[in-house]
């Protein structure tokens, strides 16, 4: 089944239109189980809470709060949920999505967006949705434009030239070690290369130091911890490596453009 423009399965919570973007929150009931279909239009599917099993062809996925997925027109996609669900959608219609295309923008498959930056513009764009005023329509077409880019820019740096075998290891290892990370002497020791050639091709491929690439780890971290666990600020801070939690509020404002509690405002199950 195909569902035309502003079409969406769920119950409609609210849904505003700005120019080439259509912004919708719907509800599902837990078990609720969405039969295969596919969208006239591109659009955006910001998780707000809810757990749920997705189909894309043959590929099953696990869909938690805070998930933030793109899909081009014309994908066939089936989802189960689990529990009581909240989503809010972003369509966007053939010449909004001719803005990035003209550029040669990728948006060519689904995509789990992962970046920090790409959550932060759609949390943005969810709490403006939900306080609008006379700029709302203006404000929500700039940020959904930026979510665009954002996701261009993920998906080209996902296709450039391949990395070296040792940076996925380098990564790992500040995966493992993100509270209390190494050095760049000591990760250029470990993966076998010059500290230099190490900082150079991690910036290549990464577009950020090994340094910033920690701190995004953390609010990465700080973020899955503040969605699906009731620890406090001050838990989570210390959980995280960061010093306290004054310290976790000024690098999570810095980095996502909101404070931690307007985040997990906008993540808490109703």
């Amino acid at each position: 089944m195909k569902l035309k423009a502003g079409e969406f399965y769920g119950t409609t919570a609210k849904e505003f239109a700005a120019h080439s973007f259509r912004f919708t929150e719907k509800s599902y009931s837990p078990r609720a189980r969405l039969p295969i279909h596919s969208h006239e239009f591109a659009h955006f599917c910001l998780v707000l809470s809810g757990d749920y099993e997705e189909r894309i062809g043959s590929r099953q996925f696990a869909r938690m709060p805070s998930a933030l997925v793109y899909y081009p027109p014309d994908v066939s996609h089936a989802e189960e949920h689990k529990s009581i669900g909240r989503h809010f959608l972003v369509e966007i219609d053939f010449d909004g999505l001719s803005r990035v295309r003209d550029y040669g923008g990728g948006l060519d498959a689904p995509v789990l967006l992962g970046q920090t930056s790409s959550l932060s513009l759609a949390a943005r764009m969810y709490c403006e949705f939900n306080q609008r005023d006379i700029y709302s329509e203006l404000a929500l077409e700039s940020i959904a434009t930026e979510l665009l880019i954002a996701a261009s820019r993920e998906v080209l740096v996902r296709s450039e030239s391949k990395a070296p075998i040792w940076l996925a290891r380098v990564k790992d290892h500040l995966h493992e070690n993100y509270q209390e990370p190494p050095g760049l002497s000591d990760l250029a020791n470990a993966a076998g290369v010059h500290p230099t050639h190490l900082a150079r091709v991690f910036r290549q491929f990464e577009n950020c130091t090994a340094g910033e690439y920690v701190r995004r780890i953390r609010i990465d971290e700080v973020q899955n911890r503040m969605v699906n666990s009731n620890a406090s600020l001050v838990e989570i801070a210390l959980e995280t490596g960061f010093a306290d939690q004054t310290h976790l509020t000024r690098s999570f404002k810095q980095a996502t453009g909101m404070t931690p509690s307007e985040f997990r405002r906008v993540f808490k199950p109703r």
